[in-house]
């Protein structure tokens, strides 16, 4: 985070889809990727007071160690890595292990 030119304070950010939002998943069982996001190639630079919440994204085995031992994976704010996502060209990476 770093204040702007203007004196607004600016974040940097990652874009991520969830499953229902690729082009690549048409098909294919949500239910399974409950808590998956796919991590695309885009960035942007926002102002602070546009970003409306954060959430952690983690890789795939923490997020099942995690539900393992009873920690809170329910939540809207914890989400695991599911793979890649090129929007732009419909490209879609599901890591391996995530679907069994």
């Amino acid at each position: 985070m770093w204040e702007s030119w203007g004196g607004n304070m600016v974040v940097k950010v990652k874009w991520f889809y969830h499953p229902e939002e690729t082009k690549g998943m048409a098909g294919k069982r949500f239910n399974e990727l409950r808590g998956a996001l796919f991590q695309s190639p885009h960035s942007d630079e926002n102002d602070v007071q546009t970003i409306s919440h954060k959430c952690e994204v983690i890789s795939y085995s923490e997020y099942r160690q995690r539900k393992l031992h009873g920690l809170d994976t329910d939540s809207a704010s914890v989400y695991y890595l599911a793979g890649r996502y090129d929007p732009t060209i419909g490209l879609l990476n599901i890591a391996q292990g995530v679907l069994g």
